[in-house]
Parts: structure tokens; sequence; C-alpha cells
């Protein structure tokens, strides 16, 4: 193997941590910007939040004196005012000077100096405020699925045994209010449960025998120590002697737990179906549905159909094949329809997805509109949840006090990381809001049809078109578009949803898929329900429509838009 030398060249890109923030903050939507800027203000000192007052107070702020000056006017004082013949104390002015000249030599002792410029911003304010009575906004108290089911499961009259087990079975079901675990698994986990609580009420019952066979003289009795003489003494031991002794014993295994059966899980499972809403801890669809026509009030004949379709006939059911019900049950179309009908009003989940029973809300980080009279896009940033940040003037003057005062390298190294940190952040939210608003006027102006007559104006969109109009990277167009969502005239869309791909129509344009898409939805909103159209039939009418597309194609799409095949379509 031969062995020599060469010389390469090569071209890096490295990224500077500041240049690592500001991208991270160009993904940022608009509420975790703001708890970003939340969190920055609590680890930062040198940036405070400006608010109305603080703009008003700095208009009427006195003309301050940096503490570098007064520190000179220290220095340069009269040398008979540091003469160590004074005595301290004996005069004010000699114990101001002092002070001050300790807080300076000293590196450590620099909060006096900070504050005794204190400004008027930086004062507690007592401001009385009628609109403000100091209780705030209340913010009503949510229960979830799971915490109001446990307290009906609680009023019912059940046993240690029975709560244990309930309380098992709860803690176990899904968002949807279905148990899916396997009934074996649960009682392997409560007969665990059990377990240990009787290892504990066997370890207390040995704690308290314990404790009464200790012997108890009268010498451990502090009662008798202190008497105040040998008769008391001699009268309460005769009456310890004389009285009778109870024995308070406790019995072994007396409050032991027996461990659980199967049974008993299927009869607390049946209690907790027979709780509001009603279903609740079933382990199927089916199991759901027949639980809530049980506790139904209704007994006439279209409810005993809906309970025989669901338990003599639901894979029919699933499927949609009305013929075989009707021959297997000996019932007719309109019978078979008002069965359908109950079954359809039924809830098949009962937990409604509520893990945290909250819906989630869309807050917009733009605002777009259209002037019909100028022809003009607005476009307006929504940055009002985002709190406007300066840098906080007394550490901005404590960093300038560090060059003349003799602070450590530690302390002058802090304030100097700290200071340039908040100077590039307030510069980052900057930069960030001249980015945004270049992306979106890029988008607003190629999708301009959009916003003067609706969805029909898009049209075919990719990250290349934009960044190509905008002079900016494809990347920052896909950190700014992803969780980004704008407010418009037609409704609120994600950003992405103005990017689609193209397909040819028979005119030779290209058209959006999104149109596509909206043209499959609008034909099978249209179809005759007893007689749907399937995805061959769709295919026909959009090619009467102009779109020549391929049957797969229509099949993907109708995929997409979560629509089930021509056979499931089928009503009565």
């Amino acid at each position: 193997m031969k062995m020599s030398l060469s010389l390469t060249t090569s071209l890096q890109q490295t990224l500077t941590p500041q240049q690592i923030q500001y991208l991270k903050l160009l993904q940022l939507p608009i509420l975790q910007l703001e708890q970003h800027i939340r969190q920055e203000i609590e680890e930062n000192p040198m940036l405070e939040e400006v608010n109305e007052i603080d703009n008003y107070e700095e208009l009427q702020e006195p003309e301050f004196i940096p503490q570098s000056e007064k520190d000179e006017q220290v220095f340069s004082a009269s040398p008979d005012l540091y003469d160590d013949n004074d005595s301290y104390g004996s005069d004010d002015q000699d114990y101001v000077s002092t002070e001050l000249n300790e807080s300076v030599t000293d590196p450590f002792e620099f909060y006096e100096t900070a504050w005794q410029d204190n400004t008027i911003s930086d004062q507690p304010r007592d401001f009385d405020d009628d609109d403000d009575n100091g209780f705030g906004f209340q913010i009503k108290e949510h229960r979830s699925f799971f915490d109001e089911l446990t307290d009906q499961f609680r009023l019912l009259e059940i046993n240690r045994i029975e709560r244990i087990i309930g309380e098992c079975i709860i803690g176990n079901l899904d968002d949807d209010g279905y148990l899916r675990r396997d009934l074996k698994e649960l009682l392997e986990e409560i007969n665990d449960e059990i377990i240990d609580i009787n290892h504990e009420i066997i370890k207390q019952e040995k704690q308290a025998q314990t404790q009464e066979e200790q012997p108890t003289d009268d010498a451990s009795n502090p009662a008798l120590q202190y008497a105040l003489d040998a008769t008391f003494k001699s009268s309460a031991t005769l009456f310890k002697k004389n009285s009778p002794q109870i024995s308070s014993k406790p019995t072994t295994n007396a409050g032991l737990l027996p461990l659980a059966s199967m049974n008993d899980i299927e009869r607390v499972l049946s209690m907790i179906r027979q709780l509001d809403p009603p279903g609740v801890g079933s382990r199927s669809v089916q199991e759901c549905l027949l639980a809530q026509l049980y506790m139904s009030d209704n007994h006439d004949d279209d409810h005993k159909n809906a309970i025989r379709v669901l338990e003599q006939a639901y894979d029919s059911f699933t499927m949609k094949h009305y013929h075989i019900i009707m021959r297997s049950l000996g019932i007719n179309e309109e019978e078979l329809k008002s069965a359908l009908d109950i079954i359809r009003h039924l809830n098949p989940k009962p937990g409604q997805g509520d893990s945290l029973g909250m819906s989630s809300t869309v807050i917009p980080d733009y605002s777009i509109d259209y002037d019909e009279k100028t022809d003009d896009i607005i476009i307006v940033i929504n940055d009002s949840r985002i709190p406007e940040l300066r840098v906080n003037k007394m550490y901005e003057r404590l960093k300038k006090d560090a060059r003349v005062n003799k602070y450590n390298k530690d302390t002058k190294h802090w304030l100097r990381k700290k200071f340039d940190d908040a100077k590039f952040l307030l510069q980052a939210i900057h930069q960030r809001k001249i980015t945004m608003l270049k992306v979106m006027t890029g988008i607003a102006g190629l999708q301009k049809d959009f916003f003067k007559i609706g969805q029909e104006g898009l049209r075919p969109l990719i990250y290349k078109d934009v960044a190509d109009d905008t002079g900016l990277d494809v990347s920052t167009i896909c950190r700014i578009v992803n969780g980004k969502f704008a407010q418009t005239p037609y409704g609120t869309f994600e950003l992405r949803y103005f990017f689609s791909e193209s397909l040819p129509s028979d005119d030779g344009e290209e058209i959006s898929t999104r149109i596509v898409k909206q043209r499959i939805k609008e034909l099978i909103d249209s179809e005759k329900k007893g007689k749907p159209m399937s995805d061959e039939k769709l295919t026909k009418e959009l090619k009467k429509l102009g779109l020549n597309i391929a049957r797969r194609t229509v099949a993907k799409y109708r995929e997409q838009l979560r629509i089930p095949v021509a056979r499931l379509r089928r009503e009565l």
C-alpha cells in the first residue's frame, strides 16, 4: 500500500448559536412564541416587558446621572474625606462616602449600586383601577369524563373490593369510553393491589400488637413522675391493679381483603355500564349500542327490532346488507328503516374522545382581507399576544458601571452575555416579523384569486414558487408555513392549504388537486342515497366537468376525504 500526501479544499457551512435560535423562532406559532418569550424574560434579567404606563413615565422621567460619573465624583472627592483619622459615623457626609466606597471596591456588593439610581418605572406602583378589582378572569374548573364517572361510581352501594375493581376499570378506559384491556390482565392487576393492601394491614396489626405488649411501669408514666406526693402515686398504682384488663389484641387476618374473581369483575363492569353516559365500559361497539338500548324507556316494536338487528344480524348491519337483514329477521323495509333510525341516534363513543375535555382553539398568525376599491390584499401579522420588550435600564447601567467598578471576571462575563442575548432576541423577533410578512405577501400575491372569489380561485402552488418570488430559501418557506394559520374572509386556513399539486384539464390548464377533491365531495353529497355512485361512475362524471383523471386517482382522493365506498354509503 503506497502512502502519499494530498491537499484538498472543502467548503463547509456552520451555523452560530444565534442563527440556530433565529431559525427556531421562525417555525414557532404565535402561542409557542409567546411562551418562549415569557421564558426568556424569566431567565434573562436584562429583558423586561414594556407597557403603556412605562412609556408614559419615560416621558416624565427626570434626567439621571450615570453611575460611572457618580463613581468618578466619589474618586475625585477631597482627600480629607478618606482620612483614616476621621471617626466612622461622626458625620453624615463621611458615612455616605464611606458606604459608596465600600460598594465600589467589593465586586459582589453591586446591588446597592444598581438600585441607588432607581427610576420611576422600576418602583412599585399602586394604581386604583376600577376595571381591575384584583380577581381577574374567573376560569371555570373543568372536570374530565373520568372524574365524573368515578364520582358516580362512588355513590353506589359497594364494598371495598368492588370499589377497588371499579376504580381500576375506570382508569383503564380509553378516550372513547371503551375497555380495550383483557379482563384476565385486569384481574391480575387488581389482585396484586389487594395483596399489597393486605400486607399493609398485617404490618399495622403487628405494630399495634407490639406496642400493647410493651410493659408500662410507674417510671415510664410522666404523670406519676411529676406527682406532688407519694400518696397520689400509691393511689394510682392501686387503681391500675384493681382495674379490669380489657384485651385489645387484634385477631389475626381478621381485616384482610379476599382476592377478586372473574365474576366480581363482570358484576362491577355491568354496574359501570349503567352509569351516565350509557354504554361506557363496553368492550365493542355492538355491546355499547345494546347497552344503550337496554337502558332505554322505550319498548315499542321499532325498539325491539333495533335490538334484534344488533343481536342477530350485526355483521350484515355493519356491511349494510339490508336485504339479508330483512330476510333473516322477517321484517319489511319500513320496519328496518325505523329500526335503523333508532340505532343511528345512539352514541357509539360515550367517552366522546374526552382526554382533556377541552376543544382545541386555533389562534391565527395572520389576518388577511381584500380591499375591492383598491384591489389590494391587506395582511396583518397577529402579534397582539407578543409582549413588547426592551433592555432593562437598571442592568444596562450596571453593565456600563462594570467598566469602572472592580467587578470580578465572572460578573462582567455574565452581564455581557445576558446583554448580548437580550439584544439578539429583540433583533430576532423584529427580523422574524419581516420574514413572515414577506412570505405571506408572496403567497397572497400568487393566490390572489382565492382572496377575491374564494376556494374556486385556488391555483396550484409549491414552495419553490414562493421561494422564487420572495428570494428566500425553500427551507425558510417551509419553516414559516408549518404550523401557521391565516384568517381570511372565507375562513381560517392553515398556510399549507394554499399549496397543492396540479392536474391538467381538457383545456390544457393546470388545476389544483384541492379543486378536484372539492368536485368529488360535491358529487357524492348530491348522489342518491339509495344508489350511491361508484368510483367508476365518479370518474365519468368528472370527465363531463373537464377533469380527465384515472379511477384509482379518484379512489385515492376519496379515501383522503375519508369517504367510504359506495356500498357503505347506501341508505334505505
